[in-house]
């Protein structure tokens, strides 16, 4: 088993294990959100880092040099922009983000019509949807602190689509992008039961102020 796959499957270990703990001592629905909300980007910031260390070395290794600096910044600083940015600015940075993503299942659906390409361009450039997937994942998981179940609907994108069009075209590595996509998938699934939390809460919360 190659080691994104290794550190992918301890992260989703890590990301179960959070989640069965904070809803067993947390009884607060709002506070269990929040906790939940933290844990996610937590994962994702950490995930980013070991993904980002591996991408990196490996485009160092080949093809290295000035070439291989270049590709590591060709994401790395949109990455970085779109995080700041979602940050700062969230309303007008999520749906910068969906059409980003929905930009990457295109390219997605273009590989799996056309595998033979596809295979090509990955073997001069590296696996490219995985890449973007971890590209887009982290500012994704940003986002989802301000804006929590838009993101929680982004990383359940990132983390299944791009994956299932690869399998189906069998258009490139499959492996490479299971790794990528496993922890911002938990991580979405994460976000989106943190809003259905926060969600029930202020709704049972005007509720009570109704009837009062």
């Amino acid at each position: 088993m190659s080691v994104p796959i290794i550190l992918a499957v301890a992260a989703v270990v890590v990301a179960v294990v959070v989640l069965a703990t904070v809803l067993a001592r947390q009884k607060d629905p709002r506070r269990r959100a929040a906790v939940l909300t933290r844990t996610g980007a937590v994962l994702m910031t950490v995930f980013t880092v070991f993904a980002g260390a591996f991408i990196g070395g490996y485009a160092m290794e080949a093809p290295g040099g000035s070439t291989g600096l270049l590709m590591i910044l060709a994401w790395a600083v949109p990455m970085l922009v779109l995080a700041v940015l979602a940050w700062i600015w969230p309303a007008g940075t999520a749906p910068l983000l969906m059409a980003v993503t929905a930009a990457l299942i295109a390219v997605g659906v273009w590989f799996a019509l056309d595998p033979a390409t596809a295979r090509s361009l990955q073997d001069a450039n590296g696996p490219v949807l995985a890449v973007g997937v971890v590209a887009l994942a982290f500012p994704a998981a940003v986002l989802g602190l301000k804006r929590t179940g838009p993101a929680g609907w982004l990383l359940l994108a990132l983390g299944v689509l791009p994956l299932l069009l690869t399998v189906a075209g069998r258009s490139g590595p499959a492996s490479s992008l299971a790794a990528a996509s496993a922890v911002p998938l938990v991580t979405g699934v994460v976000y989106l039961l943190a809003a259905r939390m926060a969600r029930g809460r202020s709704t049972a919360d005007q509720a009570r102020a109704t009837t009062a």
